[in-house]
């Protein structure tokens, strides 16, 4: 009988141990991103950061990907033949449809499908063709594949 009691409290220890451990470990795993440097780079002769680019603060993603290639943002837009919508949706629409496309062609199994998807939450009235340069154009220039 004293053997089953010892035996049965070994185990509750034992289990304690095991859940407190785990909870630990959870806590210790932030499942929020660190927050990224605002990074600037010379756009149109002015330091811009992407929240000043885009007037609003970018997610974590947008963040990510101007960091990455924004240094390369302002002569790949204004050299790029990115179709007539580009020149309709001005130069800041133009480059976040061009950071989000370099974001999609880095994930892998995404596609252009995804890309219009994702664009036409902006851009409702955009066409496949009008939204396809940007997918295009900015895997081959600004964030090429290795």
């Amino acid at each position: 009988m004293k053997r089953i009691l010892y035996v049965l409290i070994i185990v509750t220890l034992c289990t304690l141990a095991v859940v407190g451990f785990l909870v630990a470990l959870s806590s210790f795993r932030d499942t929020t991103p660190r927050p990224l440097a605002d990074e600037t780079f010379m756009i149109h002769g002015q330091p811009t950061t992407c929240s000043m680019l885009f007037g609003q603060a970018c997610d974590y993603s947008l963040q990510s990907e101007y960091n990455r290639w924004g240094n390369e943002l302002e002569s790949f837009i204004e050299s790029s033949p990115l179709g007539s919508y580009a020149t309709e949706i001005g130069f800041a629409a133009s480059a976040k449809l061009s950071l989000q496309a370099c974001g999609l062609a880095r994930t892998a199994g995404k596609t252009a499908l995804e890309f219009e998807t994702l664009a036409r939450r902006e851009h409702p009235e955009a066409t496949s063709p009008q939204l396809f340069p940007f997918w295009n154009r900015t895997r081959q220039g600004l964030c090429p594949q290795p």
